[in-house]
């Protein structure tokens, strides 16, 4: 079985593939029915120094990366604009990326697409396992999620640093603080991108890590170093060679994403440029981070994220 990893910082890893529980609710934010999520015992574990179990900070975190998805299909940032003509997604594709942009945040939220032609319409299982013990290779210092990225594995480790209160990019959740401009509430001014962040993003990023959603979204299968073929998205930072590893170096995730576009403005401006090794439609953040910004244009009323 092959992992890939998702790191706190930009240090030498892969990312990881997940998708949304069965929530018992008939809210417009619960539709992801058809990707339901088993929870291996593990996270029936109280998180260390906490009340909650690990499966609740994990449901919690899968029905945000459903709200995200959500609002990238029915919002409007303050200028009136959808999600690919906003500001949040043109600080992550280009104009010709559009059309597949779409398709992959349909695929994470529309319940009704089986994910292969002999499931009936059922949708798939995720095997859900919480704690860095479940996936001891997998879960080195600083790693987030492990997930398997081969067709027909829908397997997803959440490590120990996924809940632990210390790691920015998941201590939050969407519900952490009111949608209100006073300070302390998510829409206070002046703030820029890790301001934002919550465990949803995580969610959201992994999904797309997995093959069945990259296959299902029409993304190209590529080769993987270990011999098998996926649809689903890659980490830009451990893509290609040093050479290309050195253009993210010290950057977070998100940093890396916006490189990764201006990257590809520069090149196809002056083919003399620099060439990425990796397209922004194959980069996992840069699907989660747009959602992520696109979310607080449309519930904050702006029309940018900081920095511009």
């Amino acid at each position: 079985m092959y992992f890939t990893q998702r790191t706190l910082l930009l240090v030498a890893g892969a990312t990881a593939t997940l998708a949304l529980p069965l929530e018992e609710s008939g809210s417009t934010l619960h539709k992801l029915v058809a990707r339901t999520a088993r929870y291996d015992p593990s996270c029936s574990r109280n998180i260390p120094g906490s009340d909650k179990t690990y499966e609740t900070k994990a449901r919690q975190a899968f029905t945000d990366a459903s709200q995200l998805a959500l609002t990238t299909q029915e919002g409007k940032d303050s200028n009136g604009n959808a999600f690919t003509e906003s500001s949040a997604f043109s600080h992550y594709f280009g104009p010709g990326d559009k059309d597949q942009v779409r398709n992959v945040m349909q695929i994470i939220y529309n319940s009704r697409l089986p994910v292969d032609d002999n499931d009936g319409g059922a949708g798939y299982f995720i095997e859900i396992k919480c704690g860095s013990d479940q996936g001891p290779g997998d879960c080195s210092t600083g790693v987030i999620a492990a997930t398997s990225p081969k067709p027909g594995e829908t397997i997803v480790i959440l490590c120990d640093d996924f809940f632990k209160a210390s790691t920015k990019p998941t201590k939050q959740d969407l519900s952490s603080k009111k949608l209100g401009t006073r300070r302390g509430q998510w829409c206070q001014p002046g703030e820029d991108y890790p301001f934002f962040e919550v465990a949803g993003v995580t969610m959201l990023h992994e999904l797309t890590h997995l093959h069945t959603v990259g296959n299902r979204a029409g993304l190209s299968s590529r080769p993987d170093p270990l011999g098998f073929d996926s649809s689903g998205t890659v980490d830009v930072y451990v893509k290609g060679g040093e050479d290309d590893w050195a253009k993210y170096r010290g950057m977070e995730p998100w940093q890396a994403a916006r490189a990764l576009h201006r990257m590809w403005d520069e090149h196809n401006g002056d083919e003399s440029k620099y060439k990425p090794t990796t397209l922004s439609v194959h980069n996992a953040e840069s699907y989660s981070a747009a959602a992520l910004e696109f979310y607080f244009l449309v519930h904050c009323g702006w029309d940018v994220i900081l920095p511009n």
